[in-house]
């Protein structure tokens, strides 16, 4: 799930149900075809995803690569 709060709009929220680097590599070609612009061009770029893993050990990876590629808000 991805969020994005927007001033004067409130919360957007949309299910994208991606579960494999298969479905965002399709997802990815499908936004490059239509020309769509993502939610976060609303918001700046600051914006909030919902991760869903097995087991600790997996988000504690998921979180390090987030960490790792910079895509982690910390605040202002």
């Amino acid at each position: 799930m991805c969020t994005a709060h927007t001033h004067g709009v409130g919360q957007l929220t949309g299910q994208l149900h991606l579960s494999s680097r298969y479905d965002v590599g399709q997802f990815l070609q499908k936004v490059s075809r239509s020309g769509a612009r993502p939610l976060s061009a609303l918001t700046g770029g600051v914006h909030l995803h919902t991760i869903l893993c097995p087991d600790e050990a997996a988000w504690h990876r998921v979180r390090a690569a987030l960490d790792q590629a910079g895509f982690l808000y910390t605040g202002p």
